[in-house]
């Protein structure tokens, strides 16, 4: 990808050049952030990648590029709310969905960004959105921002990949230690040391905090791979980045997201545990 233009942290650079290398870039994209102004620019940057008509996408120059990033795209969607109305409606969403299935006018990719989605989509609208989420037309990207993804039905955090923005996740002592735990057994020989560490999900209070660490243990490795700097326990990063392969550290982040998505589930953590490991290995082994 070329970020040229815009400023955003390695880990987030080194994600979306894995995605964009492997050709794997989600239809639907939560951005969560503390911060709207950096998530918009974030939803920008994204809209120019989809209907971008140059070679390195986004090339910032084709009529495309320009126009997504003047907001003045015809491919672009920027939901806004209906006149006196303090929420998206379900006339909006099933507007959207009509409009999703017709071609796009210029690009080869039409794109709908919907901001503050914790504040602003109702429980009976997020339903109504489902149906298009679940069965998404060809060539069509969905960014919802939000500060809290929590606040969305989980039958909706489940259909998309959630990219959170720097400096949001804080973690505890314990939290950060047991997550690097596991990240080194990753990749050691033994399965017992893998297994052994993922014992510390068992503590459900802590283990929505160890899993987020984790993750941010897997994107520092990337983001080394990627020649950016880590944001935690370089050690740990070097350790991932020097065993893994980009493709696999990916395949591991979006495992922890699906690990995630369990616990609120309240699956069986023995269960959870023993085919995370499972999942894991399977990961670490693969060509």
């Amino acid at each position: 990808m070329n970020f040229e233009g815009f400023e955003f942290d390695a880990q987030i650079k080194a994600f979306l050049d894995e995605l964009d290398r492997s050709k794997r870039l989600p239809h639907a994209l939560i951005i969560e952030s503390p911060d709207a102004n950096n998530a918009e620019k974030l939803a920008v940057f994204l809209s120019m990648y989809a209907v971008c008509g140059g070679e390195e996408k986004p090339c910032g120059v084709c009529k495309n590029c320009i126009n997504a990033k003047s907001g003045n795209h015809p491919d672009v969607t920027y939901l806004k709310l209906v006149q006196k109305k303090t929420v998206y409606t379900v006339e909006q969403m099933r507007e959207l969905i009509k409009d999703a299935y017709i071609m796009p006018n210029d690009a080869a990719a039409k794109v709908y960004i919907l901001k503050d989605c914790d504040e602003l989509f109702s429980v009976q609208t997020q339903n109504t959105f489902l149906k298009l989420a679940e069965e998404p037309p060809q060539n069509v990207l969905f960014i919802l921002i939000c500060k809290n993804s929590q606040r969305l039905l989980e039958t909706i955090r489940s259909r998309f990949t959630l990219i959170r923005m720097r400096g949001e996740e804080q973690f505890d002592e314990e939290a950060a230690a047991a997550a690097e735990k596991i990240a080194v057994s990753i990749v050691e020989n033994r399965e017992y040391p893998l297994l052994n560490s993922l014992n510390s999900l068992k503590d459900k209070d802590a283990a929505p905090q160890i899993l987020a660490a984790l993750r941010l243990c897997l994107r520092d490795a990337l983001a080394l791979l990627s020649g950016g700097n880590p944001l935690g326990n370089a050690q740990t990063a070097r350790i991932l980045a020097s065993r893994l392969t980009r493709k696999k550290i990916i395949d591991m982040i979006e495992l922890c997201v699906s690990s995630s998505n369990k616990l609120k589930q309240n699956v069986n953590i023995n269960l959870l545990t023993t085919w995370m490991c499972g999942e894991l290995r399977r990961i670490t082994w693969q060509r």
